[in-house]
């Protein structure tokens, strides 16, 4: 299994934007101290696993994980999208702050209902869900 590690700027906004926003439930966050959280918003959290429809996603603050590889940038950066099959996306639409859309959703050639956004640190997520026979 590949999970994503990423760097965030914000571990509560974060956490918001991929709960709230995504629908995805928290597995465990870790304190700064190292300590396991039963419950947060993210505003003592350091690291953070997220799970939903058999995958996983991990958050790091950017001071937790320059601490463990002091060569990473000081700021977040991806140039690729996370694709997330299986998760409905037109629930999430509804949800999301319409600044976070980069593309609405559309029924691609290949059979999938997709939706882009971007999180708050600039990751670009699209979730995508099969939606009927892709067009001949």
């Amino acid at each position: 299994m590949i999970i994503p590690n990423l760097m965030v700027s914000d571990m509560a906004r974060s956490l918001a934007f991929y709960r709230t926003g995504i629908g995805l439930d928290l597995v465990m966050a870790i304190s700064g101290d190292r300590q396991v959280l039963a419950e947060t918003d993210g505003s003592d959290a350091a690291f953070a696993i997220l799970s939903g429809v058999g995958g996983q996603l991990m958050l790091q603050s950017i001071w937790s994980l320059r601490a463990e590889l002091p060569t990473l940038a000081a700021t977040p950066a991806y140039t690729g999208t996370i694709y997330m099959r299986g998760i409905d996306p037109r629930p999430i639409a509804k949800r999301l702050d319409p600044a976070h859309i980069v593309k609405p959703i559309e029924l691609q050639w290949y059979g999938m209902l997709e939706l882009y956004a971007r999180d708050p640190d600039g990751y670009i997520v699209c979730l995508a869900i099969a939606d009927g026979p892709p067009v001949a």
